[in-house]
């Protein structure tokens, strides 16, 4: 057994805190982004730093920063960036992971635009909502989205510069423009930014499982000393994510890739078990980053073995419960190697905790990364001890500035000492893993007893026959009835049957944790574009689905 407190992780009993290793960033957050990556791609320049899995086009350090810096230059020509450029511009990538997502991102974080990303698959109700929160000057667009961009911006009632990124169309602006030589690409500086830790470089969206999505506002220093700074990346790596630039995980694989100098494959396609096995075994990818339901869409695909698996160094997944059979099943796969769990906010913009090879504990999410520390409160706000359970705090070195344009949500979520109230619930054991519990919002009210969908869900995932599940809560006039939604591994077999699935869960739980709702089979669950359940989502479902019976 290997023992993690007071070599990793730290308690003061005084305060009841948590910390990780006091390590500081070792690349230095007082710079801007751009002038961080720009450096970094000259430095690695004849090596390959991203491939295309659909065109197998490969970009050395040299190409993206070429391509980096005549974007910038010709985005000066038209009057953005540099002197000309207001404080407050704004642009949006609605784009997928094309060859060209990269150099546009980085040249707005060398003139010191906020690049708002959003995901191509957003419906025009939530698109219009996100571009009238940030009503963004310049759009990069995706061709095969335009119209749903167009419709988008009427609702927002905005009219920015939209520029495609692939086949031109008559009226708009074309990438390719922007990829013209300036005959001074070797003249070029990347702006100087004087307070990076004050000047906002990315806008994320929040997950969007609970609710609306919001904007999250990460500035230069954070980016640096949060994202980029994943001590894991090795230069020999090559990484893979199916995650747009819209997600943390998207812009962690991408940031962290660069800066680090691994090669980042990329697709524009949609996650697919069988696309993910065939550029993991082509590609030979080392680091694929895996949400629990592509993990496990993985795990169950018959084409999985050691033999394509071979190269993988470091898997890693997170986003939701990682159940211990998704970890044994994967490790199993690939021999000596271990399914990394990650639990991270955009808000962060970091892995506040993770798993590492032996440091693993059932269960758990992992111990605190380094930089980071944890408190958990009751409802109050008072800390409580080992062991007990309330809402989990989480500061590191920098605090993200907040929703864009939603004072309100952001008092609600940083406090005044800089500490980010999670809306999860969880735990510390003695040695400093933690356990999430589950989200405060999604705490199901049974029968007068609170419950956690996670347990339930993680009863159902033993069941032989299921591959993923999602239980909510269908509400009564008086308390929730818990309600599973189930995805079967071999639809057609028809098995598991709803009984067995709920003589498990009563065989397991509690009486006021029992499926009293029942238990439905879809094909799939809902998902957020990286790979989330959408617990929402399930519920609406759920609920079509009892009125249909009735």
């Amino acid at each position: 057994m290997f023992h993690l407190k007071d070599k990793f992780t730290f308690y003061d009993p005084s305060t009841k805190v948590w910390r990780g290793l006091p390590r500081k960033s070792i690349f230095n957050p007082n710079q801007s982004l751009g002038e961080l990556i720009l450096q970094v791609l000259e430095r690695n320049g004849a090596k390959v730093v991203q491939i295309s899995a659909d065109s197998g086009v490969e970009v050395t350090g040299d190409e993206m920063r070429l391509k980096t810096i005549r974007i910038a230059q010709n985005l000066i020509k038209m009057g953005y960036g540099g002197s000309k450029s207001e404080t407050n511009d704004i642009f949006t990538m609605l784009v997928r992971n094309g060859e060209n997502a990269a150099p546009v991102a980085f040249a707005c974080f060398a003139l010191g635009i906020p690049v708002s990303t959003l995901d191509p698959t957003f419906t025009q109700d939530d698109l219009s909502h996100m571009l009238g929160t940030v009503k963004p000057k310049v759009i990069f667009c995706d061709n095969d989205v335009l119209d749903n961009l167009i419709g988008a911006c009427q609702v927002a009632d905005i009219s920015p510069k939209i520029i495609l990124m692939s086949e031109r169309v008559k009226e708009y602006d074309h990438l390719e423009t922007l990829l013209e030589p300036t005959g001074t690409e070797e003249m070029f500086i990347p702006v100087h930014i004087t307070d990076p830790s004050n000047h906002v470089a990315v806008l994320l969206c929040s997950s969007g499982t609970t609710g609306r999505s919001k904007a999250v506002c990460l500035s230069h220093s954070i980016c640096i000393a949060h994202v980029a700074n994943f001590f894991e990346c090795h230069p020999s790596d090559r990484t893979l994510a199916f995650s747009t630039l819209y997600w943390l995980s998207g812009m962690f694989v991408l940031l962290t890739s660069t800066v680090w100098g691994a090669t980042r494959v990329i697709t524009r396609e949609p996650f697919d078990a069988d696309l993910t096995l065939d550029i993991i075994e082509r590609f030979r990818i080392s680091v694929p980053i895996l949400p629990s339901a592509q993990a496990l869409a993985v795990v169950n695909n018959p084409k999985s073995n050691s033999n394509v698996l071979r190269t993988v160094r470091l898997p890693m997944t997170g986003g939701s419960a990682i159940p211990i059979t998704l970890k044994e099943s994967f490790e199993k796969l690939v021999p000596g190697r271990f399914l990394e769990i990650v639990y991270g906010f955009s808000e962060i913009a970091l892995g506040v905790t993770f798993t590492r090879k032996q440091f693993y504990r059932e269960g758990s999410v992992g111990f605190p990364a380094a930089g980071t520390e944890f408190k958990i409160v009751d409802d109050d706000g008072q800390p409580l001890d080992v062991g007990q359970e309330g809402e989990i705090l989480v500061r590191a070195e920098y605090a993200f500035k907040g929703y864009f344009g939603n004072d309100d949500a952001t008092r609600e979520i940083l406090d005044s000492d800089g500490w980010m109230h999670s809306g999860d619930v969880g735990r510390f054991d003695e040695d400093g893993y933690l356990y999430i519990v589950d989200r405060k919002k999604d705490i199901l009210k049974c029968s007068g007893y609170q419950v956690s969908p996670s347990e339930i869900e993680s009863v159902i995932l033993t069941v032989p026959g299921v591959a993923a599940c999602c239980v909510a809560g269908v509400p009564t006039e008086t308390f929730d009835l818990a309600t599973a939604l189930v995805v079967r591994k071999d639809p057609a077999a028809q098995i598991p049957e709803a009984t067995e699935i709920m003589q498990k869960v009563e065989e397991s739980l509690a009486w006021f944790k029992h499926l009293k709702g029942g238990v439905y089979f879809a094909d799939e669950l809902p998902l957020t574009p990286s790979g989330k359940v959408v617990r929402r989502a399930v519920r609406d479902i759920v609920i079509q689905l009892k009125t249909n019976e009735l």
